[in-house]
């Protein structure tokens, strides 16, 4: 019986070398391979929709005679979609618009939900929540109202027996107020100062309305009304 050979094994040079080439060979090949994979890992992942916190615009349209107290709230929505569509929203974030008329009280509160969130157009996402749930505006309400004029002018004649009697007439009889709305309220009209006119005069006066406990936050206009003197028809 002959005997068997004895196995070969490959030298350690040459195991060396196929461990090499496996990773320089087709190189090209090899780096084409990990791109296109690198390149299908993202389109996967893009479509797949994300959640992501984004900054939220507060955008009252308010009446004219509303004046906001404080600085706009700050707000933040959790918006749901595509990595593509969310980071849209980085330059151009979502608003929430609300309309406040004059009859809004002097402190209001608003409840807000996620389909009040308006994401700009072209953005194909969903608001799936807004916070805060709620928002509370203090208002320093600003009315402009319109009161008469009370006159506190004395008359003074010289001679002392005048023609007869005599109207004082005020131009404008009006003025316009305007301030916060809970001290406009309260009044109900205004007077000009305290003088004393001696007649007869030839031409009118200037008398300036009386301004004094109304404090700098109101303000009437006009300041000053022209005063003139008319006699009045015998009966």
């Amino acid at each position: 019986m002959a005997d068997a050979k004895p196995q070969r094994t490959a030298p350690a040079g040459s195991l060396q070398r196929r461990v090499i080439a496996a990773f320089t060979q087709h190189l090209l090949l090899k780096a084409t391979a990990v791109f296109l994979a690198v390149v299908l890992w993202f389109v996967v992942n893009a479509k797949e929709p994300q959640v992501m916190i984004v900054p939220v615009r507060f955008n009252p349209v308010l009446d004219s005679s509303l004046v906001l107290r404080e600085t706009l709230p700050l707000l933040q929505a959790i918006v749901a979609g595509s990595p593509k569509e969310l980071i849209k929203l980085s330059t151009d974030p979502p608003v929430v618009h609300r309309q406040i008329t004059a009859e809004a009280p002097d402190t209001l509160v608003l409840d807000l939900r996620p389909s009040d969130v308006t994401l700009p157009e072209g953005v194909d996402a969903v608001v799936r929540d807004v916070e805060p749930h709620s928002l509370t505006l203090r208002f320093e309400s600003t009315w402009t109202h319109k009161v008469p004029v009370r006159s506190m002018i004395d008359i003074a004649t010289d001679p002392p027996a005048p023609a007869g009697p005599i109207a004082t007439q005020l131009q404008p009889d009006s003025v316009v107020i305007t301030g916060p709305r809970h001290l406009v309220m309260r009044i109900p009209s205004v007077r000009t100062v305290k003088t004393t006119i001696a007649l007869p005069v030839s031409l009118p006066h200037l008398i300036d309305i009386d301004t004094v406990g109304f404090g700098s936050r109101i303000h009437v206009r006009p300041a000053q009304v022209k005063v003139s003197f008319v006699p009045l028809p015998h009966s």
